[in-house]
């Protein structure tokens, strides 16, 4: 059985220690390659060094709506400051073997709104010129990113992280060639609306995630996640969908694989 976490942030400062002993534990639940999304300048070059110690990590480069400079910065030098990180992204998207652009997108939680989107649309323009998939994050701003598409259309699809939205927001990303980003938010059972979705759309339009090292598993809070807890997302999935772990495994994979040309 072979699985794959699309999304885990392991340049992170919480695997430092133990890295090694993390992907071997992932290894040991049929975990054998993991996708490390870059959310800000800052942390590009981790990503880089990830993909050139593990032959089974790749890498995508973005900008992160929760990583743009604080709302003290005017908006005119925040503007400025975007404008050279978004050179640096393209030079990174030309010279570096990297799979999408992303993790980018809007978070409502922060009030940057108009910056953000400006930083979004640029960034879907990069995957278009690049051929790249896109890795969005979104935080109650399913209407706001379907209006960027609207005035940006991404030509390669790519992955809604930690998709929470309801039917009709499923339907607008997967007829935009987007899969779902499925991980610890499928085992609550409170997560009502999203596992309708699920049940409704199906293994076609889904590919396993953890966010490692945040969004663990039910019965996991307070603790560290890890890639190994793809197997017990893939575990609930197959419950939900009444199927068998290795159906999941097959057909998520699958779309990994087709959608970052793995």
């Amino acid at each position: 059985m072979q699985l794959i976490d699309s999304h885990c942030h392991l340049d992170f400062s919480d695997f430092e220690d133990d890295l090694n002993s993390v992907i071997k534990r992932a290894n040991q639940h049929g975990i054998d390659s993991f996708i490390v999304p870059g959310v800000s300048k800052t942390n590009w070059s981790k990503v880089t060094k990830l993909t050139q110690r593990f032959d089974n990590v790749y890498c995508a480069y973005g900008i992160h709506p929760l990583f743009l400079k604080d709302s003290v910065i005017s908006e005119s030098e925040q503007s400025d400051v975007c404008f050279d990180d978004l050179k640096v992204l393209e030079n990174l998207l030309q010279n570096e073997p990297c799979i999408a652009v992303g993790e980018c997108g809007l978070d409502a939680t922060v009030d940057n709104m108009a910056l953000q989107q400006k930083v979004f649309k640029a960034q879907i323009e990069l995957a278009n010129k690049y051929n790249k998939p896109l890795i969005v994050h979104h935080r109650k701003t399913h209407h706001l990113i379907q209006q960027c598409f609207k005035q940006i259309k991404p030509l390669n699809g790519g992955v809604i992280h930690a998709f929470s939205g309801n039917l009709q927001e499923a339907q607008k990303y997967i007829e935009l060639g987007f899969k779902l980003g499925v991980g610890g938010g499928v085992t609550y059972v409170r997560a009502t609306k999203t596992r309708a979705t699920i049940i409704k759309f199906g293994l076609s339009h889904i590919v396993l995630e953890t966010d490692s090292p945040d969004m663990p598993l039910s019965g996991q809070q307070g603790t560290r996640n890890e890639p190994k807890n793809i197997y017990g997302v893939a575990k609930a999935l197959a419950e939900l969908l009444e199927c068998s772990i290795d159906d999941v495994a097959t057909t998520t994979t699958e779309n990994v694989k087709r959608l970052f040309s793995l």
